[in-house]
């Protein structure tokens, strides 16, 4: 995807409407047909705007918005303001204060922007992002490990496995044990710190938190070699078809089985990472400078492969451990990393059909099943 800027130059922003004067010295006589307040009422006033100092040059720039706007138009559905007799710039701020106000309404999770691009053709672009709230997606598979060995819901245990190798294996959600991931690092540094620091802890504590260590590398193992096992695949839509539940448990199993699967047969290719590729984009061509602030940039933000991960368990003294040192680190940052779609309104537009969906569904899906694996015994 190309870089874009926005250009200030054209999207200055309103002002609010300057109060009136004081009251003229003789009062206004009251008309004879009395006091009506349906014209005030009635009235539209429309935004001010104060001119920049060097306006762009008139030419195509018109027409390179019009044109893009009537193709939002048509995306959205939306009536387009005549503003054929404003004058140049009003006439492009105006409609494009009337187009956002449509397209913007009601959706905290999108923007339009006049920007232009890398040939200074200036165009209409939307921003529509995901908004994760500064939740942690933690997944525990110890949970499911248990239900697992204890046979109770054998049918329930294998749908909700089946729902974790998806995640793990198609949508990529990083797992624990993994050397590359966040969280391995952070069971290290826990590791270390149990065996370094024993003076700082009775033995009790010591005990508990080797023994909840030692349960979430072994059994987080033998999770890992279940999750990845394309049998779990293979057999998803089986389990599901053969399903038959008795309990109000098992009844939610299945509803959230039958998300995920619904969400692989229309999302095949659907990933976790899909739309956060552009984030921070690599210039072919850079000084020490850029590279400096792109690596900034990352440091403080917080990454999506950071607040979305499968884990050994969210409770007990080593979770609160580890949350609180993910969260010390969390505290430093500015930023959120979250998936994002920019759509640029020209005519390459056609046969785009890009959305957010996937993404939408896969956050509700990873939520619904934290609150199920969360709640077993």
């Amino acid at each position: 995807m190309q870089t874009l800027s926005a250009n200030t130059d054209i999207q200055q922003g309103f002002r609010p409407v300057t109060r009136c004067t004081g009251s003229q010295p003789e009062q206004t006589p009251f008309s004879p047909g009395g006091f009506t307040a349906d014209g005030f009422l009635n009235h539209r006033f429309l935004p001010l705007y104060e001119p920049f100092a060097e306006l762009p040059d008139i030419k195509d720039l018109e027409k390179g918005v019009f044109n893009s706007l009537s193709i939002l138009e048509k995306q959205y559905d939306i009536q387009v303001m005549d503003v054929s007799d404003k004058p140049y710039p009003y006439n492009i701020l105006l409609a494009y204060w009337n187009a956002e106000q449509q397209v913007c309404k009601g959706k905290s999770d999108t923007e339009l922007f006049i920007i232009s691009d890398n040939t200074d053709k200036v165009k209409l672009a939307t921003k529509e992002y995901i908004s994760t709230g500064h939740t942690l997606y933690y997944i525990p598979v110890l949970p499911l490990y248990r239900l697992l060995k204890s046979g109770t819901d054998q049918r329930s245990a294998e749908l909700l496995l089946s729902v974790c190798a998806y995640l793990y294996q198609i949508t990529g959600v990083p797992y624990y044990r993994d050397e590359d991931s966040y969280l391995f690092y952070y069971y290290e540094i826990l590791e270390d710190w149990i065996e370094n620091d024993l003076d700082q802890m009775d033995e009790q504590d010591i005990y508990l938190q080797r023994s909840a260590l030692r349960s979430a590398n072994h059994y987080g193992d033998i999770m890992q070699r279940k999750l990845f096992n394309k049998y779990q695949l293979d057999h998803f839509a089986q389990r599901v078809q053969q399903f038959h539940g008795h309990s109000d448990f098992s009844a939610e199993c299945l509803k959230l089985a039958k998300k995920a699967l619904a969400l692989w047969i229309f999302f095949p290719d659907g990933h976790l990472f899909s739309h956060i590729n552009d984030c921070f984009p690599e210039k072919e061509e850079s000084n020490e400078n850029d590279d400096g602030y792109h690596e900034e940039e990352r440091d403080s933000t917080i990454m999506l492969s950071e607040f979305v991960h499968f884990i050994a368990e969210n409770e007990g003294s080593l979770y609160d451990s580890l949350a609180e040192m993910v969260n010390n680190e969390f505290n430093e940052k500015s930023s959120t990393q979250e998936p994002v779609l920019v759509k640029v309104y020209d005519d390459q537009l056609a046969g785009n059909t890009d959305t957010l969906d996937f993404e939408r569904r896969l956050f509700n899906l990873i939520d619904n099943l934290c609150v199920l694996l969360n709640d077993l015994p």
